[in-house]
């Protein structure tokens, strides 16, 4: 078992910022539609120009201040000031900075007043053996609106306290992809199958597993928001909308775009698309599975879906426009508008519209098996067919070539559809299940017959259900996790990897089990755990330190 702890690992860097990401107060706030709020002075975003919407801005009143809380005594090197570029940057002339070990001001170690304007920023150098201090204020000295763009709190470069805590791991993991988008398929973008990749406190990032699937080479440097995948190659965002992608170069570990202004990435298996503010869209990767080179040139896109060879944008009123590979969803998209939802299989795409109607093009399509009425109200999907849970609670599969998956009904009590990779689960009112599809793929005659259950969760060939009282029945490959479930309860939560499950207990213990060469049964045996991510092949388990423990 490979354990890896975060918190504790010491840092020794005079670039490290303080400041960023943590808890920022101010005297007041402007009322503004861009909620100048004191946190955007430690947002990472250092733009001076208010309709950035960045900068932090408080009523007109005396000594109007703002302050940062380092959530512990840290020695400071240096304190940078980024002040607003356009209109009103001479509001700041007349202020001054403290800095103290305690929350009221009566321990202060620095302060100094200002007269000069920062044009654009001020570098107040503390001297090499620093300040020590928690909290940084800046208080006008008259009476006018203080605003300010970003505030930097520098360590000192032989400074013990940096300590690196994950604040969040890459947006989607392969639990997140099989368990929480209505199937594998329909997740906005793909998990990084061989590696993981973190986001710390101070907006570095940390990566381990394959190298070249993006497990090293991450970048040096800070102020990143999100991490995004595909199955071998990362792509991380800034918050200036500029992107950063390593892994491997034919996924997309190369060649991202060079501008900014970027709000959000998607991804299939081997490509990214990224999309701006003004709905324009950019895409790289292997052209084979995405055609980069036909991705859309105009704007006003609001949201991209993928299934593993072709993309569909949707724009505000509901049209669609594709590219990619022709027979797998890249052409013959529907040409009327009216669209809310695109939701997909290995290489097939269904719309939904406003009214419930639906729309379906790609690959294995059965003419004879597509909806033709309305009032459906969602689509799940797994790797070869759709579901449609209809308004009544009534179910319609479609698409798909084996017979397993022609399976209908009429009753009306379906409330949720769950998949592996070729069969179905769908839960009842009253917790019971149906099953149909591959047998060994969950769609047998092992699924659970009793009622009660509350949830579902999937490998890519079992099912694990859970109860209230947190029991576990599960059922399929018997080395995707369809074996072995525990045999106590108080389980609140499942977890999965491609061939296994893991579940937490309330207290933060975990059992595990599936897994090629039994390798899922290998989970910690101590407590206290939070959350669990995974690869296709591995788990890693979280406690609120930071520290963490992978199997």
């Amino acid at each position: 078992m490979l354990s890896v702890i975060f918190l504790i690992t010491n840092v020794y860097a005079n670039n490290v910022n303080l400041a960023f990401g943590k808890f920022a107060t101010q005297s007041s706030t402007y009322p503004h539609y861009t909620d100048p709020l004191a946190s955007k002075a430690v947002d990472g975003n250092t733009s001076g120009y208010f309709w950035d919407a960045s900068t932090t801005h408080t009523k007109k009143q005396q000594g109007a201040w703002w302050q940062v809380d380092l959530e512990e005594i840290q020695t400071i090197g240096q304190i940078i000031i980024y002040n607003r570029t356009d209109c009103c940057k001479g509001r700041l002339n007349n202020y001054k900075v403290i800095v103290s070990t305690e929350e009221n001001f009566n321990a202060i170690t620095y302060e100094q007043k200002f007269r000069s304007i920062p044009n654009p920023k001020i570098v107040i150098d503390l001297g090499v053996n620093g300040k020590q201090g928690r909290f940084v204020k800046i208080q006008l000295l008259g009476n006018n609106y203080l605003s300010l763009a970003e505030v930097q709190i520098i360590a000192t470069e032989n400074s013990c306290n940096i300590k690196k805590k994950i604040r969040s791991f890459s947006e989607i993991d392969v639990s997140s992809m099989f368990n929480d988008f209505s199937g594998l398929q329909n997740a906005p973008l793909f998990p990084n199958f061989y590696a993981f990749a973190a986001i710390n406190d101070d907006g570095t990032i940390t990566a381990w597993g394959d190298a070249s699937s993006g497990g090293s080479n991450a970048p040096s440097d800070n102020d990143y928001i999100k991490i995004y995948s595909n199955i071998k190659a990362f792509a991380a965002l800034k918050y200036d909308g500029s992107i950063i992608a390593w892994g491997d170069v034919d996924y997309g570990g190369s060649d991202a775009p060079i501008d900014n202004g970027y709000i959000k990435i998607y991804s299939n298996e081997n490509t990214f698309v990224a999309i701006k503010n003004n709905g324009s869209i950019t895409a790289w990767g292997n052209d084979d599975y995405g055609k980069v080179s036909d991705a859309p040139t105009g704007k006003g896109y609001l949201k991209v879906y993928s299934n593993s060879y072709a993309f569909a944008a949707i724009k505000n009123d509901g049209s669609i426009t594709v590219w990619g590979k022709s027979y797998f969803g890249g052409l013959n998209a529907p040409t009327d508008s009216g669209y809310i939802n695109i939701y997909s299989t290995d290489g097939a795409f269904a719309a939904l519209k406003s009214d419930g109607s639906i729309s379906v093009w790609g690959s294995g399509i059965i003419d004879k098996h597509l909806p033709t009425d309305s009032g459906y109200i969602k689509i799940y999907s797994n790797h070869v067919a759709f579901v449609a849970l209809h308004i009544d609670g009534s179910i319609k599969v479609f698409t798909g070539s084996w017979a397993g998956f022609h399976e209908n009904s009429t009753n009306n009590n379906y409330i949720k559809i769950y998949s592996t990779e070729f069969a179905f689960a769908a839960l009842k009112t009253d917790g019971s299940i149906k099953v149909w599809g591959e047998t060994s793929y969950g769609g047998g005659a092992d699924a659970p017959t009793d009622s009660g259950y509350i949830d579902i969760y999937s490998t890519g060939g079992a099912f694990a259900a859970i109860k209230p009282d947190g029991s576990i029945k599960a059922w399929g490959c018997s080395v995707c996790g369809g074996l072995h479930a525990p045999k106590d309860n108080g389980y609140i939560k499942i977890y999965s990897t491609g061939s296994a499950f893991a579940a937490i207990k309330l207290d933060g213990t975990i059992s595990s089990w599936g897994g090629l060469n039994h390798k899922g049964a290998n989970a910690p045996d101590d407590k206290g755990y939070i959350d669990i991510y995974s690869t296709i092949d591995d788990f890693i388990a979280i406690k609120p330190d930071g520290s963490t423990k992978t199997w």
